[in-house]
């Protein structure tokens, strides 16, 4: 069942994106033109009604993908949140001009990691979003650490976690997975 579901989702936005597009619809090759309400009562020009597009807002992150014995920290975004429940890297949100990894993950963490080493950038855009995450990956070889609400996970356990979608390019990246 879940399949159909995202065969006909997939198929939705298929359409949308060809043939129902907003600015310029080809009802004339729409396979499901007659069940359109805007066709059938005339009023394609004015659907959907877009009204003003909004500013994108620029975002920059800085994820850390910090391994320990073939582990990697991962953790939930929370309730309330974009995304909420799904999975990422720790990071943080950088507000500002140039900065350092080494002293966010200092900051962030508490600790100066001994090495940490660019992995990768994702460019990403969510709604009005224009997202930019740095990735940096460190190895803390056998010490002990953990931060509130990560828990550590091996690129398998990681391939069954819902990630959001910059951060799965991030785990590609990082991990091979």
């Amino acid at each position: 069942m879940a399949g159909n579901c995202s065969a006909l989702n997939q198929s939705l936005m298929e359409l949308g994106a060809l043939v129902c597009t907003p600015r310029n619809p080809q009802c004339l090759i729409c396979p499901v033109k007659k069940l359109c309400m805007a066709c059938g009562e005339g009023r394609v020009d004015e659907l959907p009604n877009l009204g003003e597009r909004q500013q994108a807002t620029a975002r920059r992150f800085m994820a850390f993908v910090i391994e320990r014995d073939g582990k990697f920290l991962v953790r939930q975004r929370p309730v309330g949140v974009v995304n909420a429940h799904l999975w990422e890297f720790p990071n943080v949100e950088l507000n500002g001009g140039k900065v350092h990894a080494k002293k966010i993950f200092e900051t962030e963490f508490g600790f100066a990691p001994a090495a940490i080493s660019p992995l990768t950038m994702i460019k990403h855009s969510i709604t009005r979003y224009r997202i930019t995450v740095e990735a940096f990956k460190l190895n803390l070889g056998k010490a002990a650490f953990s931060k509130n609400g990560a828990i550590w996970k091996t690129p398998a356990q990681m391939q069954a976690l819902a990630f959001t979608s910059a951060h799965r390019k991030i785990l590609r990246a990082g991990t091979g997975g």
